[in-house]
């Protein structure tokens, strides 16, 4: 998403089929009243839309000495995801926050239908009663915004701007969006952000938004989107000042310490994928995939046949296995599967769950791990627990399709292997 979508409230999927869930709704929020007076403790709210953002979260809480306070989570399934929602709510069963909001009811994350005219009432309409919703949910639970820490990942979602703007008095946190090291594409987006806010025409600038921040409380203004304070797993962040290098965190031994911390029907699930897989021939071949489109697909195609065309004799007797990505399972990945079964010469065995490969790794310890220009490689190679291995094919796709991301793709895979 943009940031003029995320700013201006341009249209975001919305799946009416994710089911409910037991957690308070920010509509039964937005009536609560306090019972009594706010409470003075720190309070730190974390804010996820899919299942891995929620995995960096419990990672962090797990193992650093962070001070007492209060937890609480404001979250909802991104473009409401059955897939996402399933395992979130999975996650979240034991995860012992003071509170948990979903926000998926939220009027600025619903499709637009206004014109450029009537938008300026809606959108202060709308931002209006989620914020509405947002201090009946703080009230109730007895937080004084003055006392928030509000966590965030990197503002590439329009949940993230809405909140940074809700709680504009508190201090800005911000995590790691995934496991993977300090993204090399980061800086550059940030300055593609500040070109874009910067080329953002007067009006919007100087009225419409000004207009906006007034009748709502809300503040997007897109010069704010700095933190506080940064946790990085490697590169200093670019959004703070303040960077907190929590490297260490990137381990075998922390990633199964988390992984035994969440819930016990994840780790039957998890057992029942990869008893199978760990009884297979070595080597094990383990294939990453991104969220597919055909032509990603046909890539992946692509490479698999070429690999085990050239490296036959390598691959010989190996049990390959296939992962799907966190946040994406549908019909292109069964596609990619059936295809798989009518073409490698091994035994395929599908991995169709949305935790990240960080916590299977211990569990199924692979000798290859293969993907595109994945977040993944880079913390394979650091944990020396596999050979992670780039895809051509698949690194070049995804260049042709997102240009902008070119020279951050080629540097994440450079210092890989490449097939």
């Amino acid at each position: 998403m943009s940031i003029d979508q995320a700013s201006f409230g341009l249209p975001i999927s919305v799946d009416s089929a994710a089911r409910p869930i037991a957690a308070t709704t920010a509509s039964v929020a937005a009536g609560a009243a306090p019972s009594q007076p706010p409470d003075d403790r720190p309070v730190r709210i974390f804010a996820a839309c899919h299942g891995t953002q929620l995995l960096v979260i419990l990672h962090l809480r797990q193992h650093l000495a962070l001070p007492p306070a209060r937890e609480f989570l404001l979250w909802y399934p991104l473009e409401n995801s059955a897939f996402i929602d399933a395992f979130m709510q999975e996650l979240l069963s034991n995860a012992d926050f003071d509170g948990i909001l979903d926000i998926r009811d939220f009027d600025f994350l619903q499709p637009r239908s206004h014109g450029a005219a009537t938008w300026w009432l809606e959108s202060a309409r709308r931002l209006r009663r989620d914020a509405a919703k947002v201090r009946g949910w703080l009230q109730a639970n007895r937080v004084s915004p003055a006392h928030v820490e509000l966590w965030a990942d990197d503002p590439y979602h329009v949940y993230v701007h809405l909140l940074r703007g809700m709680f504009r008095t508190s201090r800005h946190v911000k995590f790691p969006h995934c496991f993977n090291l300090e993204d090399s594409e980061i800086p550059a987006w940030k300055a593609r952000l500040e070109a874009q806010w910067r080329s953002t025409s007067p009006l919007k600038r100087h009225v419409f938004l000004p207009w906006q921040r007034f009748a709502c409380g809300v503040d997007l203004r897109m010069e704010r989107v700095v933190y506080d304070r940064a946790y990085t797993f490697d590169a200093p962040s670019p959004w703070s000042r303040d960077c907190r290098d929590v490297s260490h965190l990137v381990s075998l031994a922390a990633f199964e310490a988390t992984y035994r911390s969440l819930p016990a029907s994840l780790h039957e699930e998890i057992e029942t994928i990869v008893a199978p897989i760990r009884a297979g021939r070595r080597p094990l071949v383990l294939l990453l995939l991104f969220g597919l489109d055909a032509e990603l697909r046909h890539a992946y195609q692509r490479a698999v046949s070429r690999m085990f065309a050239e490296r036959a004799a390598e691959l010989a007797g190996c049990t390959f296995a296939v992962k799907v990505h966190p946040s994406t399972y549908g019909d292109e990945e069964d596609r990619f599967f059936d295809w798989l079964d009518d073409n490698v010469p091994a035994p395929v065995h599908p991995i169709v769950h949305p935790l990240n490969l960080e916590f299977m790794l211990p569990q199924l310890q692979p000798d290859y791990v293969l993907a595109g220009p994945c977040g993944a490689l880079p913390v394979v190679k650091r944990l020396g627990i596999a050979r992670p291995v780039a895809l051509a094919e698949v690194t070049d796709e995804m260049c042709r399709v997102v240009p902008a991301e070119t020279a951050a793709f080629r540097s994440l895979v450079q210092p890989m292997e490449v097939w």
